[in-house]
């Protein structure tokens, strides 16, 4: 490893415009600058000149955004505004979206996963060093195959053997500042394995692998500037490298499986939290649970499916108290009727009525959801209009399995209880609710104590039937 390397910024490169032939460009600037390219240089080219000469640019306004671009718009405006951030359009999130294969995270900035493998925000969409306002530019959709093409022109003019590296700047978690990343490179590894190499103490490294062409981008980058510098190309001499055919920018790219940062495993844990819920019917914590809580996850449960997204669903929120007590006491008092009828002896009345009593009473929080009819669609004849209230019914079913869900991705204990069924006029009154509201369940929720006993389920055998 030689003690020093050079940096050297390539002058009178030109503004560039869609068709623009780079290493052309690249060699007259050379030669404008009294410069010439040595065996073993690196050429360091910032993406925004690649992607303008491939023609990679778009105006916002021929844009069309979609209901999720304005659905993200209408979430993370508040938080971009809130940060003191550059407001983004509905237009330019649906580039955004357009260019992604994943969006990974939207809060004040859309973290994705482009089409290239590159887990950065905004999908690298740039609106700085392009011209006009509205003007934005995209990644080039292969920065290897471009790097390959501007080094075999460069190596053919020149006769010097060089390697090429395409870079853009990238954010990075838990750390403030951008840094240069390479997107593509030709002639050189990616990566520079030095397992195997002993440190200073003759000690066999095991794990060391240097992002090199990173490193290279990031230290191009310092003299490539972000701002009105106007030097996109950087000379970098004197590294000591192998020159690398076929290379790929894919050799730097974490395996999804070994990404630590972001949810690969979700299909595991989404299918571990199905399968931990339980129905808590134990005492509660004291501790105390914000409302906001409870309404946070009210707002998953909005996203249900629904019967021609009628979302017939309403939630009533009762804190502990007079309200809830008189409730409680009319539908114990109605249970009680239905038990004596049925021939039960006061003794199981009285346990029966005494369970549901305390669960009902010392949650910390008791939520309603009914069905409200006058969502539902008319129809002349009975039939029809019957299976449209099944049709509501499971609307709120599929919304109250949200709710559950989302009391347990925040660790909280939840019940679902039918008696409303059972007691809807009851409900309606002691509770004032409108005409067409239909009592269909009771949540408690709160803090667990203890852990709910798994409960038995049928084989997989039973529940499938066979035609």
């Amino acid at each position: 490893m030689k003690e020093k390397i050079n940096l050297i910024a390539i002058k009178e490169i030109p503004l560039i415009k869609a068709g623009d032939d780079i290493p052309k460009i690249i060699f007259n600037a050379l030669k404008l600058s009294n410069l010439a390219l040595e065996n073993g240089d690196i050429l360091v080219i910032a993406q925004t000149i690649i992607s303008k000469s491939l023609g990679r640019t778009q105006n916002l306004n021929q844009i069309k955004p979609s209901q999720k671009a304005i659905e993200i718009y209408k979430k993370i405006a508040p938080l971009v505004k809130k940060n003191a951030l550059p407001e983004k359009s509905p237009e330019l999130i649906q580039a955004i979206l357009d260019e992604s294969a994943e969006v990974i995270k939207t809060e004040h900035v859309m973290i994705v996963e482009t089409h290239h493998g590159f887990v950065c925000a905004n999908a690298g969409i740039d609106k700085s060093n392009v011209e006009g306002k509205d003007e934005i530019t995209f990644l080039p959709l292969d920065s290897d195959k471009e790097a390959e093409k501007i080094r075999s022109s460069l190596q053919r003019i020149t006769g010097k053997k060089i390697a090429v590296i395409i870079s853009d700047s990238f954010g990075r978690s838990f750390r403030i500042g951008s840094v240069g990343v390479a997107l593509g490179a030709s002639g050189i590894n990616p990566i520079l394995d030095k397992r195997g190499s002993k440190d200073l103490y003759g000690k066999e490294l095991k794990s060391t692998i240097v992002g090199q062409i990173d490193n290279l981008a990031s230290a191009a980058q310092l003299i490539m500037g972000e701002a009105d510098e106007g030097q996109p190309v950087v000379v970098i001499r004197c590294y000591d490298f192998n020159t690398t055919e076929n290379t790929s920018i894919k050799q730097i790219l974490r395996k999804r499986e070994l990404d630590l940062f972001r949810n690969t495993k979700f299909r595991e844990n989404f299918e571990v939290l199905l399968k931990s819920r339980r129905s808590y019917k134990l005492e509660f914590s004291n501790k105390k649970l914000d409302e906001s809580v409870i309404k946070e996850c009210i707002e998953i449960a909005r996203w249900a499916p629904s019967a021609h997204n009628g979302q017939f669903w309403r939630y009533i929120i009762m804190k502990q108290g007079k309200m809830r007590e008189s409730l409680i006491k009319n539908i114990n008092f109605k249970l009680g009727e239905d038990l004596f009828k049925d021939g039960k002896s006061k003794n199981f009345i009285k346990k029966k009525i005494e369970k549901t009593k305390n669960q009902f009473l010392k949650s910390p929080y008791l939520i309603l959801l009914c069905l409200d009819t006058q969502d539902l669609e008319k129809y002349s004849d009975q039939e029809r209009g019957k299976n449209e209230y099944v049709m509501g019914v499971q609307s709120i079913s599929a919304s109250a399995t949200y709710l559950l869900l989302a009391f347990e991705i925040r660790e909280l204990a939840a019940c679902w209880y039918c008696a409303p069924l059972f007691t809807k006029e009851i409900i309606k009154d002691t509770l004032n609710l409108p005409s067409s509201f239909i009592p269909m369940a009771f949540f408690t929720v709160g803090q667990s104590l203890k852990k709910q006993q798994i409960p038995k389920r049928k084989e997989l055998k039973d529940i499938i039937f066979k035609v």
